[in-house]
């Protein structure tokens, strides 16, 4: 797969993604949060609300009313939440964010102590979310900087006089790139260089909103600004105006070259300068289009038709066409305009040209295992591409195009795929219920099996880069699913209490019975037959007990398959979030001291947009027919593949050919034979760590001199505290390490009397020398 750069990210998009981040949720296991609570009690972040308000436009602030500002008192702002002001409305499915200055969460978490003007957001604390640290606490300016859980990890000075610098700077702050305050620490004279001015930043500022900026800056710092940009530009804001600027902006000639780059860095920051680049575009272009966006807009219609007339095409010539295309139009996807994502036809072209190359080879296997080593090898990055390019585009004319080159170089390399792929099981047929016991998914003691409801083989790849990102051990395979490749039967299949269900009549649903009391093995029964074999169900978001003796776990997430139904091809868009998500649930059970998670599937799915090809199948030739799979009825001749059904090889069910469906218009199917539908993922997530089970928590810090007293809980046994100044190098520390009491206390000192005032890191760590947790302080403690 081609790798993708990452987009430099300033503070203040930081912050952004931090609070989207917060309002995250899994619609499978809870609802939406009526909002996010941002507290604020010393008022730090008030300097760049207006800022984010410009780019969060579901921000809104509590204070006078002024509804323009999106500000206003508790009651309105209750309002605005519910949605019962036509003149204000948020955008949709954007969780609102509220931000309270001069206001301690503390405040609100006492409904008998809290204000009567603030009682209307009380009960927001619990239909909503809050953007707070790791340890609870809301975030500060200074702990934003400097966390590693959640924060940017910027290594700042501690000290009184930094602080006061930091917030005095945090407007111009906030729009300096992540990457320019890493590498040294920062201190007092860092953030002062920062009020100074910032021609670049000015400039760009003004260039984007020349009222505005000229309306807002003062008599003195409008005269410093010409002065600057006569100097170092060579151009007077005042007499030659925007236009002039924006045409030698986008020419990039000599100090230009560096204005181009910031505003290249971070164009979501200077949103008005697109439009004023289109008013300066010279007449004549001797070069370079990039700068001006009105070429760009050009070559993307001009793409979106050539992608449109691919259907006119065979497939071989079209695979061509795309590589031609992507010869030409490769370059704009390291423009700005792609960055700001008004390229999204040139994204798509990127997956576009590896599908062309991926669906010039067919798949192929003589036996399923065969064609299923090969798509685990490669093969998968087909329908991973397939996907990738429908994400890239969001528009209906884009989705049209986008739509129109799938088809025609991957539905027939999907649809001969799945016909070989028939073929082979023919021959060789798929295990079924008879190889149960060989086949039993089991958890043992400390692991817990994670059920994810249509994990695709190919997405489930996604999620394993994901987690080795996050330093997770992953064991990797693969399995069957079980004929059809429907919940119904498959779930039954991969549960820890298979060989306690039977067949009985396939029905409507392909849902077999349970052996003892032969009645529907539904969801609950499952859970209830698991319960007594001694798995703890976690429901929702419930870790359970991993500390138990013998403790097995059985939890259920994600809803890959609810989405492909309701959304068809749009699941493609929302496919990156669903795993978000899920390796969140990973992470947090194995944090809770699991010291496995076992992820297994019922299916996987074909997904094509503008819908699967038909083919028919008469209603009375079926006693029940789905999009991929039917009970034929006895006798009749349906002229399609047939196989046993999984839970009872006498039953037999037939299945659509190739990628066909039964009935027209699915994009997102399942239940039939293809690798994609049959092949399943079989994964085990564990810590590199071995999969601590200790959660540690910093309860305080007290330093008496250059003695500092540290108190952690729960107390635990083998559990050392050191002061350092890199909290994972044993070679900087500042002091013995020490065990903790049974009443989780300890004592550290500090003989090196010349450290008092300095910044350290206080460091917990196991037996192993593993950190667990981990805080900054400063040696002798704050003046």
């Amino acid at each position: 797969m081609t790798p993708t750069t990452e987009t430099p990210m300033t503070v203040l998009e930081a912050i952004i993604q931090s609070l989207l981040n917060a309002a995250a949720f899994n619609s499978g296991d809870s609802i939406a949060p009526a909002a996010v609570l941002w507290a604020d009690a010393e008022g730090e972040w008030l300097p760049i609300l207006a800022k984010l308000q410009e780019l969060m436009p579901q921000l809104i602030m509590l204070g006078d009313y002024d509804p323009q500002r999106k500000t206003g008192p508790a009651i309105w702002i209750r309002c605005v939440i519910e949605g019962v002001l036509p003149e204000m409305r948020l955008p949709d499915k954007a969780v609102p964010v509220i931000y309270l200055p001069k206001v301690s969460r503390q405040v609100l978490r006492s409904p008998e102590e809290c204000p009567e003007e603030l009682q209307p957001l009380v009960e927001l604390q619990y239909r909503g979310a809050a953007w707070t640290q790791a340890n609870g606490k809301d975030w500060t300016v200074e702990a934003f900087l400097v966390s590693e859980n959640g924060g940017l990890g910027l290594d700042v000075s501690r000290d009184q006089k930094t602080r006061r610098a930091m917030l005095g700077a945090l407007e111009p702050l906030a729009t300096t790139p992540v990457a320019l305050l890493r590498g040294h620490k920062l201190e007092a004279e860092d953030f002062d260089k920062l009020m100074v001015g910032d021609t670049v930043r000015d400039l760009l500022g003004w260039i984007g909103d020349s009222a505005g900026c000229k309306e807002e800056w003062e008599a003195n710092r409008w005269r410093a600004f010409r002065s600057r940009c006569r100097e170092e530009y060579g151009f007077d804001p005042e007499s030659d105006g925007e236009i002039v600027a924006a045409e030698k902006l986008g020419s990039k000639h000599g100090p230009w070259a560096k204005a181009w780059q910031r505003f290249a860095e971070s164009p979501t920051l200077y949103p008005g300068v697109p439009a004023i680049l289109r008013r300066a575009k010279p007449s004549t272009l001797l070069f370079d289009r990039e700068p001006w966006p009105d070429e760009n807009e050009k070559d993307e219609a001009s793409l979106r038709a050539a992608l449109r007339a691919l259907n006119s095409l065979k497939p071989a010539e079209a695979r061509d066409t795309i590589k031609k295309l992507d010869e030409t139009h490769g370059i704009r996807r390291q423009w700005v305009w792609a960055r700001m994502g008004l390229s999204p036809l040139a994204r798509a072209l990127e997956h576009l040209k590896i599908l062309a190359s991926k669906t010039a080879t067919v798949l192929v296997g003589s036996t399923p295992n065969v064609m299923a080593d090969a798509y685990a090898k490669a093969a998968f990055e087909t329908d991973e591409c397939a996907l990738r390019s429908l994400d890239a585009v969001k528009s209906v004319q884009d989705r049209e195009a986008v739509r129109e080159a799938i088809r025609t170089i991957y539905l027939p390399w999907l649809d001969d795929s799945a016909r070989r792929f028939q073929a082979a099981v023919e021959k060789q047929p798929l295990p079924d219920s008879s190889t149960i016991e060989d086949r039993l998914v089991s958890a043992h003691p400390k692991e817990c099996i994670l059920f994810v409801d249509g994990l695709r083989y190919d997405i489930a790849r996604r999620l394993i880069a994901r987690a080795h990102n996050q330093n997770l051990t992953i064991t990797e395979g693969y399995r069957w699913t079980t004929l059809p490749s429907v919940t119904g039967t498959a779930k039954s299949a991969v549960a820890p209490v298979a060989k306690s269900i039977l067949g009985g009549q396939a029905g409507d649903d392909f849902i077999p019975l349970m052996a003892d009391s032969r009645k529907p093995a539904t969801t609950s029964r499952l859970h209830e037959l698991l319960a007594s074999e001694g798995y703890q169900i976690l429901h929702g978001l419930d870790s359970g007990q991993p500390a138990e003796e013998n403790a097995r776990g059985w939890s259920e997430f994600g809803e890959f398959d609810a989405l492909g139904h309701k959304l068809q091809a749009k699941m493609a868009s929302h496919l990156d979030e669903q795993l978000d998500l899920l390796l969140a649930r990973i992470v947090h059970l194995l944090d809770a001291g699991w010291s496995k998670v076992r992820i297994v599937t019922d299916h996987g799915w074909l997904l094509l947009p503008g819908g699967l090809p038909s083919t028919p199948l008469p209603k009375y030739l079926a006693e029940c027919r789905w999009s991929r799979c039917a009970v034929i009825k006895e006798g009749a001749a349906a002229g399609v593949p047939k196989a046993g059904w999984f839970w009872d090889h006498t039953q037999s069910v037939g299945f659509a050919p190739g990628a066909y469906c039964f009935a027209a218009g699915s994009e997102y199917a399942h239940g039939g034979i293809s690798i994609q539908e049959c092949l399943v993922p079989d994964l085990t997530f564990s810590s590199q760590s071995g999969g601590k089970q200790l959660q540690i928590t910093i309860e305080n810090v007290q330093w008496l001199g250059l003695r500092c007293r540290v108190t952690v809980k729960p107390p635990a046994p083998n559990v050392s505290a050191v002061l350092r100044t890199k909290p994972n190098d044993k070679s900087t520390n500042l002091c013995a390490p020490k065990n903790f009491d049974q009443e989780g206390r300890v004592g550290l000192l500090v003989e090196d009397d010349s450290l008092a005032g300095t910044s350290a890191c206080l460091v917990v760590c196991d037996s192993s020398n593993t950190v667990l947790c981990k805080q900054a302080t400063i040696i002798g403690g704050e003046s």
